[in-house]
């Protein structure tokens, strides 16, 4: 007598089978499902289910709104600085402020070089000698 070879005949179909079943075993609960929105709650009547979702969005909404209202002003975000008082398009502005503060310390240099010397201060009546 023959044996049987039970032996798959191609080796993918069990791979397959065996992604399958690892797949069926790390999906996610109802629950959590349904938490992330991706499932309707089942608690609840499918004729009010539509009636919910509108009234969360309605709430969502109302939140929004409110949250908006109360943000600060773009010239007040600028009077704390944490806008930048800019016309420049944004991927400008960081040239735009190292471009000023070089301006600055080029200014800064040369009033530094141009600063009369401590003698001409003290003859000037400026400084006193022991300063």
């Amino acid at each position: 007598m023959q044996s049987i070879d039970e032996e798959p005949i191609s080796p993918i179909l069990d791979d397959r089978k065996n992604s399958l079943a690892k797949q069926i075993a790390s999906r996610p609960a109802a629950h959590e499902l349904v938490e992330q929105n991706v499932l309707k709650d089942p608690m609840v009547a499918p004729s009010i289910q539509a009636a919910q979702q509108d009234l969360r969005r309605n709430q969502l909404e109302d939140t929004l709104d409110k949250k908006l209202k109360l943000r600060s002003t773009r010239q007040e975000l600028v009077d704390h600085h944490v806008l930048l008082d800019t016309t420049a398009a944004p991927s400008l502005q960081a040239k735009q402020a190292q471009l000023q503060m070089n301006m600055i310390e080029d200014t800064l240099d040369k009033k530094l070089v141009d600063r009369p010397p401590r003698d001409k201060l003290v003859e000037q009546h400026i400084l006193n000698e022991d300063e």
